[in-house]
């Protein structure tokens, strides 16, 4: 009896067993079921944007064709045609372009040497005390000059002192040997390779081509620097003396008035 109640109770805990593997089954079924309805969504919504990008791709080559975007084969010989005489021009514009680089170059040559050839003048700014009680117009008028020469002579004339200078060309360094080179002055000698080296003994150069006197006025304040014989004023025998040597003098002048003079210190 007691074997029997063994055997029943097994069975049922068989039965309740496969009930509950039933159950997971059918949950599980359930949970695909809703899984494939969820993908089968997604591929219907998918085909369905597929569809539309197909479809406007379509729209949007035809309305291409219709524009004119695949062209004709006349107008691709035109195309070509033009392509060509593009790069045509462009080959000829690169010629005009290196043909403009030369010139410029050869241009900024010749004028780096005529800059070299230029003699030391410039224009001296100072507004001296001759140009007081001018209008601004008037003293854009004035030419300041800066000069260097010779004076060969100095004298009075009814209380207005005068010079009269023989104006010359001052050069040093390189811009001397150069000058003096132009004019058959330079030293020369012969290196061990047989090129000629020019040079000056004193490094630098006068060049006075034109030795006509210019008498000029002296501004009743006139300065004179580089001179130790003269420090205050300007006495005339003493400036006669110093003259006599010949230095190379500087002159600021102001309209043609000479309103500073300066001794040229020399290297």
């Amino acid at each position: 009896m007691k074997n029997k109640e063994d055997e029943l109770l097994s069975v049922q805990y068989r039965i309740e067993k496969s009930g509950m593997k039933q159950q997971k089954l059918e949950d599980r079924l359930v949970s695909i079921s809703k899984e494939l309805k969820r993908s089968k969504r997604n591929s219907i919504i998918f085909m369905i944007l597929f569809f539309l990008v197909v479809i406007g791709m379509s729209f949007a080559m035809y309305y291409l064709n219709e524009d004119g975007f695949n062209p004709s084969p006349d107008q691709s010989l035109d195309a070509t045609e033009n392509i060509d005489e593009v790069k045509k021009m462009n080959d000829s514009l690169q010629e005009e372009l290196m043909k403009l680089k030369t010139d410029i170059s050869d241009y900024k040559e010749k004028l780096s040497l005529r800059t070299d050839d230029i003699p030391e003048v410039s224009m001296d700014t100072v507004i001296t005390d001759s140009s007081k009680g001018k209008s601004a117009d008037d003293i854009k008028k004035l030419k300041f000059q800066k000069q260097h020469c010779y004076v060969k002579n100095v004298f009075r004339t009814n209380g207005v002192i005068f010079i009269e200078a023989d104006f010359i060309e001052y050069y040093k360094g390189r811009k001397a040997v150069k000058k003096a080179k132009e004019n058959n002055d330079a030293e020369y000698d012969i290196d061990k390779n047989g090129d000629t080296l020019y040079f000056l003994y004193d490094n630098y150069y006068v060049s006075n081509t034109n030795t006509k006197l210019r008498r000029l006025e002296l501004n009743d304040k006139v300065r004179i620097q580089n001179l130790n014989q003269i420090s205050k004023g300007f006495p005339l025998k003493a400036f006669q003396k110093i003259i006599s040597n010949d230095p190379i003098m500087v002159l600021e002048m102001n309209d043609g008035i000479v309103y500073k003079i300066t001794k040229q210190k020399l290297p």
